[in-house]
């Protein structure tokens, strides 16, 4: 795989930002006032959150991924560069997890 295309794909990852933000602007009418942000081992939530508050956390911690992840994938492809294709579905598996978690946190708060 080409280096610029291997970029190209590595940065459309950061579309996962704009997506999380849009899922919390389009249901946020529809979010309780406190939002579970943390549960103990027996699954009860321990630790609580505004609807801005996990927004803020959210899309904080998403950039924080994102920017290791952007940084691991660039030091592959320029180091190992035949290692890129395997390394980019890793990121792309690990982004979307992460994705799918943080946005997790509004499709299962909500009550409408």
């Amino acid at each position: 795989m080409e280096i610029d295309t291997y970029a190209k794909r590595l940065w459309a990852l950061w579309l996962a930002l704009p997506m999380t933000a849009l899922n919390y602007w389009l249901f946020r009418n529809h979010l309780p006032a406190r939002i579970a942000m943390h549960y103990d081992a027996s699954g009860q939530p321990n630790s609580w959150a505004s609807p801005d508050g996990a927004r803020t956390f959210s899309l904080e911690f998403l950039v924080f991924v994102l920017v290791v992840v952007t940084g691991v994938g660039y030091l592959v492809a320029y180091m190992r560069p035949d290692r890129a294709k395997p390394a980019i579905i890793l990121l792309y598996i690990a982004v979307g997890l992460v994705w799918a978690f943080r946005n997790g946190v509004v499709w299962f708060n909500l009550t409408g």
